[in-house]
């Protein structure tokens, strides 16, 4: 007979979180998981806005570990650690009270199959001793031996199975710390960039000549637009890409707010659909935008000239295409853009040679540059 030494639970559920099949209930003596009902209804009640959330982040990203519930069983409440993964448009979850109770299952779910195999062999033997035709001793023993080699591999299996279990609970606990230590790195990146972006911003006060201010203000720019980044790295459950549309609308935004001093004057416009950006384009790239929508904005307009300056983001063909430009007075004829003496442009071609991308510039109908590079996340 199986002891139940662990504390735990196995369910199925559609995908709209209601119980199909209760595979196994180890939490208490009474039935506490009922099928038929939603899964988050059976936890206590600040936990089932948390259950809800775990049922979506299965549905989401294929499986979900560790997430720490409170059950409400039998007028107790019982604190869960609940993994689950998605399977034939079935979600399977699976809770115990500990990671002990976590092995001590799997040793209980070995233990009930090996039983099954050992009533199966023995039924066998019997069968094959009592059948009407005669049967030599020699193929009884052949049969004996089949079901005993076939007992062997499976227990064999079975503790390959429990080690993985194991590999995997171990992994998954170094992959969280892994996330944490990055989230945390981030954060502080982004916290020292925003502190040289205000000592510069403090410098800069001391400063007599417009000229040296603009310095220092682009410089302060400069670091805010990698702060951006890192901020949103920190935030995101995906420490390797970053969502583009919402850091050019942040960018873009600040800037405008910084040298536009008559919105009704010159307007912003931003074409921007639902794209992820590998960090390793993510920082030049911001880098490039905080340059050319800033010349746009100080440059195309001069004397209370009215305008526009827009950004457009799109991607085909596994390229990514961003286009800053502005309708203003156009790019002066006698620059080199490629060959100039401003540093903002000499950033611009060196981080657009760094995403091994292709620079180009339009002054038909005004100044538009458009910049060409490969998705490196391919």
């Amino acid at each position: 007979m199986v002891q139940n030494k662990s504390k735990g639970f196995g369910v199925t559920c559609d995908l709209e979180g209601r119980i199909i099949d209760v595979l196994f209930d180890k939490l208490n003596q009474e039935s506490c998981i009922k099928t038929g009902k939603p899964f988050s209804s059976f936890f206590y009640e600040g936990s089932q806005h948390k259950a809800a959330s775990f049922l979506e982040k299965i549905r989401d990203n294929y499986s979900a570990y560790d997430w720490e519930l409170n059950l409400f069983c039998n007028k107790e409440i019982i604190i869960i650690d609940c993994s689950g993964f998605l399977m034939d448009d079935k979600i399977w979850i699976f809770g115990a009270c500990s990671k002990d109770d976590i092995f001590n299952m799997v040793e209980d779910l070995t233990r009930i199959n090996n039983e099954q195999t050992n009533v199966l062999r023995d039924v066998m033997k019997n069968l094959t001793r009592h059948m009407h035709k005669p049967i030599t001793d020699s193929k009884i023993g052949s049969e004996v031996n089949l079901y005993d080699e076939l007992g062997r591999l499976n227990n064999e299996l079975t503790n390959a199975q429990r080690e993985l279990t194991k590999k995997n609970i171990q992994l998954t606990e170094l992959n969280q710390q892994k996330e944490m230590l990055l989230k945390e790195i981030h954060h502080r990146v982004k916290n020292n960039l925003m502190i040289i972006s205000s000592l510069l911003n403090i410098q800069s006060r001391y400063l007599k000549d417009e000229e040296s201010k603009e310095i220092f203000r682009e410089s302060q720019n400069r670091a805010k637009s990698m702060a951006l980044i890192h901020e949103r790295l920190y935030r995101s459950t995906d420490l390797k890409n970053i969502d583009f549309k919402e850091y050019i609308t942040t960018l873009a935004n600040d800037l405008y707010r910084t040298y536009v001093k008559d919105p009704l004057r010159v307007s912003l416009q931003l074409d921007i659909p639902e794209l992820s950006i590998d960090i390793n384009a993510a920082i030049p790239l911001g880098l490039i935008l905080n340059e050319l929508i800033t010349n746009s904005m100080k440059y195309a307009f001069p004397r209370d000239k009215k305008g526009k300056v827009y950004v457009v983001f799109t991607k085909k063909d596994g390229s990514f295409i961003l286009r800053v430009g502005d309708d203003g007075v156009g790019f002066p004829d006698d620059v080199d853009y490629k060959n100039t003496g401003s540093l903002g442009l000499q950033l611009v071609n060196s981080l657009t040679e760094q995403l091994d991308g292709k620079l180009e510039l339009d002054s038909s109908k005004g100044t538009e540059f458009k910049i060409i590079f490969k998705d490196l996340s391919l």
